[in-house]
Parts: C-alpha cells; structure tokens; sequence
C-alpha cells in the first residue's frame, strides 16, 4: 500500500503501477532554502522546483517518472516494491507534498474512482480503489492488456482530467 499524499491517486493495472501525484509542494520546509523563500530557478516558481527535484529524486531512486504537462499530475510507472522504496527515499523533499485531510483522502479516492471508470470505457479492466487507514488501495487489475493499449487508455483518462 501507498500512504495517500497531497494530490495522490493510485491505481494498479498489469503489474505496472499508475500513480497520479500533484506535487504541489507543502511538506516541511516548502518554499525554503537556507532561510530565503523559495528560489525560482526554473522561472515557473519554486514549487515547480520542487516538483522536479521530487521526480528527479524518484528516477535517482528507481522509478520511471513522466514529466507532467502543465496542469496535469507526473505519472509513475514501475511495481509496487520499487515505487514505495523511491517515495520512502524522496519523502522529506518539499515536493513530496503533506499528509492529507479526511476530506482531501475522500476527493483522492472519488478522483481515483473516477479515473478507473475511465480507464475501463477504455478497454482496460480496473477495480474501483478503496481508502482504508489513510492510504488508497487498489487490486490488480486486467493482467492480460498490452502496453500500448494501457499507455492510450492513461493518456485519454489524464487528458480528460480523470
């Protein structure tokens, strides 16, 4: 299981994990740098910094992480064990995000719902996920679907904001 953080989804499909994350900074000590606020290195503000130092730090340690249009939470590909030992590795960067709400976790889960209906109008086969103890879980799902198939059912599901 995955503890749910700030603007995260995750779904299980074919062995490869799916996980929608928003880094949209918060943890402790976001925005700061030796005592000064955030530093702007990229020119879209210090949580984009944050946000790739974040997916920097997840590819560094294992996972395949696609850089996120703008708007759109990163995906990250890979099996459960070597996404959990990334996060745990990179959880204490600003761009890790914070714990979320009981409200923030039930806005995840519906996201999450609303994002395995989507992938299933697609052709590919995933349980609705379920929030227990503070983290989204979901069952495998269809074990049988090709890549490309799944990667085209991701994208029109990210594209339609699912």
């Amino acid at each position: 299981m995955v503890n749910i953080r700030h603007g995260m989804a995750a779904a299980l499909v074919t062995g490869v994990t799916l996980l929608a994350v928003s880094c949209t900074g918060g943890g402790a000590g976001a925005g700061k740098d030796n005592g000064v606020q955030g530093s702007d290195v990229s020119g879209k503000g210090a949580k984009a910094d944050d946000a790739y130092t974040y997916r920097q730090c997840l590819r560094e340690h294992g996972a395949k992480v696609d850089e996120p249009k703008d708007g759109q939470a990163m995906g990250i590909q890979g099996d459960d064990k070597s996404i959990k030992k990334a996060m745990d590795a990179c959880k204490d960067l600003p761009g890790a995000g914070k714990e979320m709400t009981q409200e923030e976790q039930e806005k995840a889960l519906d996201q999450a719902v609303k994002f395995a209906k989507c992938m299933r109008e697609h052709g590919v086969d995933m349980p609705d996920p379920q929030l227990k103890d503070g983290k989204l879980t979901a069952m495998r799902g269809d074990t049988d679907v090709s890549k490309d198939k799944l990667e085209k059912a991701q994208k029109a599901c990210n594209d339609n904001g699912q």
